[in-house]
């Protein structure tokens, strides 16, 4: 009981936290999708998940709309309605170009936070743009604090492997930089660190009402067709292809983009066992925070960007990317999808880097000699 509650206290939370505090989210609604997370996602150690965590909240940064849930709820139900017929042109896994750019966009996003310079923009191009006028004037401290996120980030899981797999090695991250923080940075004292927002509801009824604004504009049907798909895709890698849970996965997914106007790659889990040790965890989470409210808020930024920043880049497929030069179709769709993401944003990529897989599927069934 104490390893999964350490597993699942530590495990998502983290991830889902920084993402949060870092794309202007704010505090509470971090917390509330970090309790979220816990409920729902599978129980699978967030390395796997992380990819698609990473692409959920890169099309969640624009700011979804109704719009975006209805055109995420309309391809569902005709997706498993047609659940037999539509499942052979899903790909296994979503292009390997799209987890690239999504590590490539979180690194431009999240840096302007990770060396403290004050950039802003809503793409790629934007944010470079901010970069480049602006300047390079790093806040030195954040940086060291960055840093030190960035080597236990990488050191911890290999030196500590029976331990990482309970406590991760973002929490642990988090935890000795606010540690670090609160002993070179007295609240008597001025700071020059960027710290997370406090613990206010502002932001988080604005992230609320944000979801329930109807305005037809192309983006927001764009997201919607990009959450269907990573929906489709995760579900394809981490479950079974069963109608019947596709069905009930999906319905979280759509309750969580409804809801928060943004999703998270959400599945009940079959093992009802773990359920008391998430409800315990959530219980821990939310006491903690209100407890050590004043310490949980002086957690930097800094650490938080990193470890959106290097979760992203462990995770990034570097095989199936070695594989996509091996055919001109794969060598096509990936550089295709890679470059619009790139350009454009993840969710055009998204749906690039589908049909691309589903041309190339349908054309290898066809050429595939009958048996």
């Amino acid at each position: 009981m104490a390893k999964k509650i350490s597993f699942f206290l530590t495990a998502y939370f983290p991830i889902i936290f920084s993402l949060s505090v870092c794309s202007g989210f704010g505090t509470i609604a971090g917390l509330v999708l970090s309790c979220l997370s816990i409920i729902l996602m599978p129980e699978i150690h967030p390395k796997k998940l992380m990819p698609i965590i990473v692409s959920f909240l890169i099309i969640g940064l624009p700011g979804n709309s109704l719009l975006t849930t209805l055109t995420f709820g309309i391809l569902l139900i005709l997706y498993s309605v047609f659940f037999n017929k539509i499942r052979k042109y899903i790909p296994d896994t979503l292009n390997s170009g799209i987890m690239l750019a999504g590590a490539l966009t979180a690194t431009v996003h999240f840096t302007t936070y990770y060396f403290g310079i004050g950039a802003t923009g809503e793409n790629v191009s934007e944010m470079i743009k901010s970069y480049v006028s602006l300047g390079f004037h790093p806040n030195w401290r954040g940086v060291l604090y960055g840093t030190i996120v960035l080597v236990l980030m990488i050191t911890f899981p290999r030196k500590f492997k029976g331990i990482s797999k309970y406590l991760s090695a973002p929490f642990i991250a988090l935890f000795f930089t606010l540690i670090l923080n609160l002993f070179l940075n007295p609240s008597d004292m001025t700071t020059t660190i960027t710290e997370i927002p406090p613990l206010s509801t502002e932001h988080f009824f604005d992230f609320i009402s944000s979801g329930f604004h109807f305005e037809f504009n192309i983006l927001s049907v764009i997201n919607g067709i990009a959450l269907f798909l990573l929906c489709a895709g995760s579900f394809s890698d981490y479950n079974e292809s069963e109608k019947k849970d596709f069905i009930i996965y999906s319905g979280a997914n759509l309750l969580s983009v409804g809801i928060f106007s943004l999703t998270l790659p959400c599945g009940l889990s079959k093992n009802k066992s773990t359920l008391a040790p998430r409800i315990i965890s959530i219980i821990i989470l939310c006491v903690s925070f209100l407890i050590f409210r004043d310490y949980a808020e002086r957690i930097p930024l800094h650490s938080c960007a990193v470890v959106i920043i290097v979760s992203a880049w462990e995770n990034v497929k570097w095989a199936e990317i070695k594989n996509s030069f091996l055919k001109i179709p794969t060598t096509l769709s990936f550089m295709i999808s890679f470059i619009i993401s790139m350009i454009t944003d993840i969710s055009t990529g998204i749906i690039i880097a589908f049909i691309f897989a589903a041309l190339f599927n349908k054309i290898s069934n066809k050429r595939r000699p009958a048996d």
